[in-house]
């Protein structure tokens, strides 16, 4: 398929456009997605870091109400139980053993104590605190704050009793968020560095999708430019033959009665030929409206008899085909009547122009033959001739508009090219097939199969049961 170059133009711009767009698109979805999922994690790491401090600083507090006995006093008991601790104003205790669970989670983890008295005084606070960690009592019981090195810790406060049930004074637990961050950092930065290559990757399928849905506006496109630029062609060509005989019968001084009839011999042929071309245009819209909009129930169908359909058609075509020099031959090798539900119109004039192009493709002395039989449900006409063959490059193509195989020929006859297309609109809108058969020089077969009657109301039956 070959496109002008502003047509080629406009098309690499619409595809931009589509590609722009569903770029576009996607990739405000992926970044929604995209941040939705980073706040998910975000949030299910925090409530886990939360539940997990809450856990921890609730059994610290436990502890040291059991072995609390003064307020605002640490005693023997505590520092034998939390040996990691340092006073304040004394220096801390080397340990080389600390067999505890919960004590080895405040030593070797990212857990860090402070000890107030109800003075919000400090008296205590873990032997490997950070250094730029604030010192002071948070008036919250839960908080966030950093150290000097940019580390965030979260903080729970706890009233601290005496085992006597008396208030003794406060416990701060800080939670490293260290780990948390750089996890969430590496999150991000897989987010960050993933999203422009899903961006990279969504392009290059947009453009070729694009390019894909394009492909069959394009050959549409195409189409109907060609089909426009064959129509104008085959219009001008009796216009032009109508336009010349006037201008010469103009100039003529006088005209016989002879020479006018003469002329409107010519004209009368001329129009005849621009009638009937018009007439195919016009029935082939009508069919491609039909097709294009499923609404192949707005033809009006009835049922047929193809035998006798056969017959009548065998007795029109029979002066074409003497005045060809060729022997047309029906052979319906039924012996019962078939019949179909369809438009009779139609179906007439589908196998009229099959038969009217064997005839017109077949030699003086050739034979044309047009056999009816049926193959299970299916109606099967074959239309055979021993004319010039069809090449096997040109068979994809016969049923093109306004495509002939014999140009020259088709045209002195009067054909525009257009007969097989409307044979084949024909069948499709009649739920059809055609398959064809040629060998050059020896002639060709045109074999079309149609559903039945009997196959129609079966189909309906198993519809309605269904």
């Amino acid at each position: 398929m070959l496109l002008k170059p502003k047509d080629l133009k406009l098309f690499r711009k619409t595809r931009w456009q589509l590609a722009s767009w569903y770029i576009g698109g996607i990739s405000l979805i992926l970044v929604i997605i995209g941040f939705g999922v980073y706040e998910a994690i975000i949030h299910a790491h925090r409530i886990t870091v939360e539940k997990e401090l809450k856990t921890v600083s609730g059994t610290l507090h436990d502890n040291f109400t059991i072995i609390l006995d003064t307020p605002g006093i640490i005693n023997d008991n505590v520092h034998q139980f939390f040996p990691n601790l340092c006073l304040v104003d004394a220096s801390c205790p080397s340990v080389d053993t600390i067999s505890n669970y919960h004590l080895q989670t405040i030593e070797k983890s990212k857990y860090y104590l402070q000890i107030f008295d109800l003075s919000h005084n400090l008296i205590a606070l873990s032997r490997n605190y950070p250094d730029g960690l604030s010192l002071q009592k948070q008036s919250k019981e839960k908080i966030i704050l950093k150290d000097n090195h940019g580390v965030r810790y979260l903080q729970q406060s706890h009233l601290l009793h005496t085992n006597t049930g008396k208030n003794w004074g406060y416990l701060q637990v800080y939670r490293s968020l260290e780990d948390f961050d750089n996890y969430l950092k590496m999150v991000a930065l897989i987010l960050l560095l993933g999203l422009p290559l899903a961006i990279i990757l969504i392009g290059i399928s947009a453009w070729i999708l694009t390019g894909v849905a394009m492909k069959p506006i394009a050959t549409s496109y195409h189409q109907i430019q060609q089909f426009t630029a064959d129509a104008a062609h085959e219009l001008r060509t009796p216009l032009a033959a109508t336009l010349a005989t006037i201008e010469s019968t103009l100039m003529m001084s006088s005209l016989t009665e002879n020479e006018s009839r003469n002329t409107l011999e010519t004209l009368g042929k001329q129009t005849k030929r621009l009638s009937s071309l018009v007439s195919d245009l016009l029935m082939l819209s009508r069919l491609d409206w039909q097709l294009s909009t499923i609404s192949t129930t707005s033809i009006k169908k009835e049922r047929i008899c193809l035998n006798d359909l056969i017959s009548d058609l065998v007795e029109e075509v029979a002066y074409f085909a003497v005045s060809s020099e060729v022997t047309l031959t029906p052979d319906i090798r039924v012996n019962y009547p078939i019949e179909m539900f369809g438009n009779t119109e139609q179906i007439y004039r589908l196998l009229f122009n099959l038969v009217v192009n064997g005839i017109q493709y077949t030699p003086t002395g050739g034979q044309v033959t047009i056999i009816l039989e049926k193959h299970n449900k299916f109606a099967v006409i074959q239309v055979q001739d021993t004319g010039i063959g069809i090449d096997n490059k040109e068979l994809p193509y016969i049923f093109e508009r306004f495509y002939r195989i014999d140009k020259a020929r088709s045209r002195a006859r009067g054909g525009s090219g257009l007969g097989l297309s409307i044979a084949k609109a024909l069948l499709i809108a009649h739920q059809g097939t055609i398959q064809v058969r040629s060998t050059v020089g020896k002639g060709s077969l045109f074999m079309v199969q149609l559903p039945t009657l009997t196959c129609i109301i079966h189909e309906e039956k198993t519809k309605n049961n269904s």
